[in-house]
C-alpha cells in the first residue's frame, strides 16, 4: 500500500541552530506512529513545518502524493491533514458543540449572503453542522457535554475536544501534538481508546508524545529524534531495544513503560 506521507530531508534552521536536519521516514496508511525524543528533539517544528506554519530550509514533505512544504496552514488543512496543539487551543466561552462545528466550517459552502439572509441552503448546512458535531463529541466521549460551556471543561475532556474539532475537519492523516500531557492514568488510558478509535476509523495518526507508556502500548512503529536529527526508527520493540535511543532518551524508563 502506498505511503500517505514521504518526508525526505526536511531541514529548519534558527540562527544558525539546526532544529530539525535532514529529517526524512514514510508513514503507511491507517497506522498510529509516535515521533518521541528529549524536549528540544525537533518534534512540534517538525510538525509546524508540516502544517504550513514554518517555511523549510530544504527537503520535502509528499501527502497522498502531492507535495505540501510551503503551503498556508489552510490548504494543508483542505487536502486532509488535522493537528492539535501542546497547548490546549480551544473557545471556552463557546459551548463544546459550537467548537466541534467551528472545524466544519471549511467544509460548507454557503456564502456570507445566504448566511445573512437565512436562506433554504444556509439552513440546511446549519442542520448538518449541529447533527454531525455531535458524532465527532461521540467518537471522543463528550457528547453528553455538547450544550456546556468549553471552558468548563476538565482539562483532560478539553484536550479531547480539540481531538474532536480537529477530526471534524474530515482528515486522512491527524498530527497530535503531546495530547497525554497533564492527564492522569485514568484519562490516558481513555485517550489511547480514543487514538486506536481514530485510526480503526481510517484516519492515520501521528503521535508526538512523552508518554512512554501509551507510545509502546498503542504504536505501530515509533521514530525516534534527537538534536533535529532521527537516530532509530522501527517497532515498539525495536525501539526499545536500540542502543542509541537508550543512550539518547529512554535510559530504564522506556522498559519499565514510564513516562519519560
Amino acid at each position: 500500500m502506498e505511503d500517505i506521507l514521504v518526508v525526505e530531508g526536511l531541514t529548519k534552521t534558527f540562527g544558525g541552530l539546526a532544529a530539525v536536519k535532514e529529517v526524512s521516514f514514510r508513514v503507511r496508511p491507517n497506522i498510529i506512529k509516535a515521533i518521541i525524543g528529549p524536549n528540544g528533539a525537533g518534534k512540534t517544528t517538525l510538525y509546524d513545518l508540516l502544517t504550513g506554519l514554518y517555511r523549510p530550509d530544504g527537503g520535502s514533505a509528499v501527502f497522498m502524493g502531492r507535495e505540501i512544504l510551503g503551503l498556508p496552514p489552510h490548504r494543508v488543512t483542505a487536502l486532509g491533514i488535522a493537528r492539535t496543539f501542546q497547548t490546549v487551543r480551544i473557545f471556552p466561552g463557546m459551548t463544546v458543540r459550537e467548537n466541534v462545528m467551528v472545524g466544519l466550517h471549511h467544509r460548507t459552502r454557503t456564502g456570507m449572503f445566504a448566511s445573512a439572509f437565512r436562506l433554504p441552503r444556509a439552513r440546511r448546512e446549519e442542520s448538518w453542522m449541529w447533527e454531525e458535531s455531535l458524532a465527532y463529541l461521540d467518537m471522543v466521549g463528550l457528547e453528553m457535554q455538547a450544550d456546556n460551556l468549553a471552558g468548563s471543561l476538565p482539562f483532560g475532556q478539553q484536550r479531547l475536544l480539540e481531538v474532536a474539532r480537529a477530526l471534524a475537519t474530515s482528515p486522512r492523516l491527524v498530527l497530535l501534538d503531546e495530547p497525554a500531557a497533564g492527564l492522569n492514568d485514568y484519562e490516558t488510558r481513555e485517550l489511547g481508546e480514543v487514538i486506536r478509535r481514530i485510526r480503526d476509523g481510517g484516519v492515520t495518526v501521528l503521535l508526538v508524545e512523552h508518554d512512554m507508556g501509551l507510545v509502546m502500548s498503542i504504536s505501530e512503529e515509533v521514530l525516534v529524534l534527537d538534536h533535529g536529527e532521527v537516530i532509530a526508527e522501527g517497532t515498539p520493540e525495536e525501539v526499545r531495544n536500540d542502543p542509541r535511543v537508550i543512550e539518547a532518551y529512554l535510559g530504564a524508563e522506556i522498559n519499565e513503560g514510564q513516562r519519560a
